[in-house]
């Protein structure tokens, strides 16, 4: 069996894979499409407003022109408009499978959503766990990747983004992805080391197709990636309950904080950019990190996905050079 299952944000994919499913992130389907604003275009003619998220709508224009049936739902712990548009997409045939994160982290409500999935899909444990080591195999390769960018300094931060994120799927095969990992490890440590004012970019991937290029571009290195980072699982936790507790993005602001704080101080950053989507809630989220992170914080916005504006080109470039001026 290699029935495909699309998720709106990332999930326990090792019940995925263990059940025989290939799972798929359509988040990146949406943004890796050589034209993804036909899949908003296709989303606006539907009836979906122009004052909501893009990315809602890019997920709906995939589902409409991509042969996938089943899709997982997030309710709780990601978008909030995710539950209007699973009715939508119940209504236009597809078959929605909801799934939780608990804003308080409670165990045992995570462990029923996960045993619920496990159960749609056909999985135990005993079958989970011969899964688990595979993707596990997959992941200390990820680390390594996190690592070399901050450390070693011969990963772009467009790069560490790339892996990263793209590790929700594994783009629906977890060998493939673990030698293609590897190879790009062995790759990667022939390189001399970069410079650049070191940057953590926090908040949710960029809907903006050439924001790291252009960091990079005006000396800045990106050495952080926070949500893409977790997407990643960077925690050696053997069960797949606690994998899921521990993992910060679903569960709001101040399970974030933590992890936050700790990678600046580890990499040495100076300076926080804090990206933010138009029409999302997170952004109100800015408040609070503006008072607690005790470095400098640029907070952009973006709407669709295209290059940078001239008036975001001109901020970052004004932000690096104050950071670069900082460390003279």
């Amino acid at each position: 069996m290699d029935k495909i299952i699309g998720f709106t944000t990332t999930i326990p994919s090792e019940i995925l894979f263990a059940g025989g499913y290939k799972p798929c992130d359509l988040n990146n389907i949406f943004i890796t499409d050589p034209e993804p604003m036909h899949f908003i275009e296709k989303a606006e003619r539907d009836g979906f407003p122009k004052s909501m998220c893009n990315w809602i709508k890019g997920i709906y224009g995939v589902l409409m022109e991509r042969d996938i049936d089943s899709v997982i739902a997030v309710m709780e712990g990601d978008c909030s408009n995710t539950q209007a548009l699973a009715e939508i997409l119940q209504f236009k045939g597809i078959r929605v499978i909801p799934f939780s994160y608990p804003y308080d982290r409670d165990r045992g409500v995570i462990r029923r959503e996960i045993e619920k999935l496990m159960g749609i899909c056909g999985v135990d444990y005993e079958r989970l766990s011969s899964t688990e080591k595979g993707i596990e195999a997959v992941r200390e390769k990820l680390r390594e990747i996190d690592r070399m960018t901050w450390e070693d300094r011969v990963v772009t931060g467009y790069e560490n983004h790339l892996w990263l994120v793209r590790s929700s799927d594994m783009l629906g095969d977890y060998g493939l992805y673990s030698r293609m990992a590897q190879g790009f490890i062995d790759e990667v440590k022939k390189r001399r080391p970069m410079d650049g004012v070191r940057i953590g970019f926090i908040g949710v991937p960029p809907i903006v197709t050439d924001l790291y290029q252009f960091l990079e571009g005006i000396g800045g290195h990106v050495v952080y990636n926070e949500t893409q980072r977790q997407f990643s699982m960077p925690f050696k936790e053997p069960h797949i309950v606690e994998r899921y507790r521990i993992y910060t993005y679903p569960y709001g602001i101040f399970s974030r904080l933590h992890d936050i704080k700790t990678e600046i101080k580890k990499r040495g950053i100076k300076g926080i950019i804090h990206y933010v989507q138009a029409f999302c809630y997170r952004v109100m989220e800015d408040v609070i990190l503006r008072q607690i992170l005790d470095c400098p914080i640029l907070t952009i916005e973006g709407e669709l996905p295209r290059p940078l504006d001239a008036r975001l080109r001109l901020r970052l470039e004004a932000f690096v050079e104050m950071l670069r001026g900082q460390e003279q």
